[in-house]
C-alpha cells in the first residue's frame, strides 16, 4: 500500500472510532518496528535508517 492508501485507512479508522481497525493498524505498526529491530541488531541498516533503507541491504535468497 501506499502512504496515501495507509493515510486514507488510518483517517477513516479515527473519524469512525473504529477501535478494532485502529488496533489492527497499531498491530501492523508494531511488527514492522520489531522487524527493524530484528535486521539491525543482525547487522544491516545504520541508526535512523528507514525500514525500507534497511531492508534493501539484505541479500536476496539467491545471493547468499
Amino acid at each position: 500500500m501506499n502512504v496515501r492508501n495507509w493515510d486514507d485507512l488510518i483517517r477513516k479508522a479515527v473519524t469512525e472510532g473504529n477501535d478494532a481497525l485502529i488496533a489492527s493498524l497499531s498491530e501492523q505498526l508494531s511488527k514492522c518496528e520489531k522487524a527493524h529491530s530484528i535486521l539491525r541488531a543482525k547487522g544491516y541498516g545504520m541508526q535512523g535508517s528507514t525500514i525500507e533503507a534497511t531492508a534493501a541491504l539484505v541479500p536476496g535468497k539467491r545471493e547468499w
